[in-house]
């Protein structure tokens, strides 16, 4: 790391980096299907429909970024998460949606009283 960049700085970019890693469907589906342990790549390409080679460019982001690691099992290519705290980071992620959600209901809920009692009058 240059002397002249701030560590938080460079953290942040860091950051920045594994959130976009995490910014498509594809990818965060197959997060998902690695949370409860290794998973055939044959078995991937089956349950997400993707393309051979699309499915290959979404592996090979989440590898490098290290949120997945590959091993061979008799003869076939399996991943899996590459440590506990990405199942953690998934957690949070649907936790978030969650409240964000509920909350947005909250909010948007006197909105649709009101729209029902203009409805009514």
């Amino acid at each position: 790391m240059p002397d002249d960049l701030p560590a938080g700085l460079v953290l942040v970019d860091v950051k920045a980096e594994l959130f976009k890693s995490l910014g498509h469907p594809a990818r965060i589906q197959l997060l998902e299907m690695l949370a409860d342990g290794p998973v055939a790549v044959s078995r991937l390409r089956d349950d997400t429909g993707l393309e051979p080679s699309n499915l290959s460019q979404h592996l090979s982001l989440l590898r490098r970024q290290r949120l997945i690691v590959p091993s061979r099992r008799d003869g076939r290519l399996f991943y899996e998460l590459a440590s506990p705290e990405v199942n953690v980071l998934l957690a949070a992620a649907r936790s978030l949606l969650g409240t964000l959600l509920h909350t947005s209901r909250l909010t948007l809920s006197p909105l649709g009283e009101a729209a029902n009692q203009d409805a009514i009058r």
